[in-house]
């Protein structure tokens, strides 16, 4: 239960360059981002996945870090400082493994949980491991669920969040803009998909080893909309918009009316009941 649910809730994405082998700057782009969301009252902020380091796949290995290295220490400084969540895109090493992972900081700069990337691409297999559906995780802030890039084109990645009561989706990511004309109408339908509000936050610049430019678009959508009052872009609660730059994009929520408006929609009991069978894998 959430000890603010009276009041709304700021959330924010930092939509940023990550620089492969400039970590230290890529850092203070963060630490100054962070401080300007912390400014605007936010209480949940978000970086790009691989915010300290970048996504160069031969290189993966070399800049990843454990569980408790010095990412996972400045997140934990930067959320005890600021008095906020933090949810940033960590290259994670574990014994022979790298994953595209996503942590999940306290305001106290305990790390709440880890979400491992489960949709990797053919081309990012001698690089990058494949993790596994995780569970909501019960922060002051309702319950918090993560995904990282791929995973938000599709439904079967965040399914079970809507089955778990999920009342943030947060998506770190780094996408290529020649593949992600539908993402925008993506991320606004797995808004809806799970009746809860989704944080996607993207990089820009673009990816030096595949030649390709990051998506950008970071967006909050909130997938609760009971009345757009005749606005078809209503559940879009801020848009950085196409432009390719850096950019902080924040939104409030109530938690309490969005718990309410889906307490009034059939989605969840039907997914439990009627549509079990495709989402949990059963035959």
């Amino acid at each position: 239960m959430s000890i603010i649910r009276g009041r709304k809730i700021r959330l924010a994405a930092l939509q940023m360059e990550s620089r492969p082998g400039s970590r230290d700057e890529n850092l203070r782009t963060a630490v100054a981002m962070l401080r300007s969301a912390a400014e605007r009252g936010v209480n949940l902020a978000c970086l790009p996945a691989a915010f300290a380091t970048g996504m160069n796949l031969p290189s993966v290995r070399q800049d990843s870090t454990a569980a408790d290295g010095p990412i996972a220490e400045f997140l934990a400084q930067q959320a005890r400082s600021l008095g906020m969540y933090i949810v940033a895109g960590v290259l994670l090493n574990e014994d022979r493994d790298v994953f595209d992972a996503a942590a999940l900081v306290t305001p106290s700069g305990e790390i709440a949980g880890w979400y491992r990337r489960t949709c990797t691409w053919a081309g990012e297999a001698d690089y990058i491991s494949t993790g596994s559906v995780t569970p909501a995780i019960d922060t002051d802030l309702g319950r918090i669920g993560l995904l990282v890039g791929n995973d938000i084109r599709y439904p079967e990645a965040s399914r079970h969040y809507l089955l778990d009561s999920t009342d943030i989706i947060v998506t770190v990511a780094n996408l290529f803009a020649p593949y992600s004309h539908a993402v925008p109408s993506i991320v606004r339908a797995r808004a809806a998909d799970n009746a809860c509000t989704i944080v996607f936050c993207d990089s820009v610049g673009s990816n030096r080893f595949l030649r390709m430019p990051y998506f950008g678009r970071s967006m909050i959508v909130d997938g609760l909309v009971w009345d757009a009052a005749g606005a078809s872009d209503a559940d879009v609660l801020a848009d950085a918009g196409p432009e390719s730059w850096e950019a902080l994009v924040h939104a409030e929520i109530s938690l309490k009316m969005q718990r309410k408006t889906r307490d009034k929609t059939p989605f969840r009991t039907d997914a439990q009941t009627l549509w079990k069978t495709i989402h949990r894998g059963r035959s």
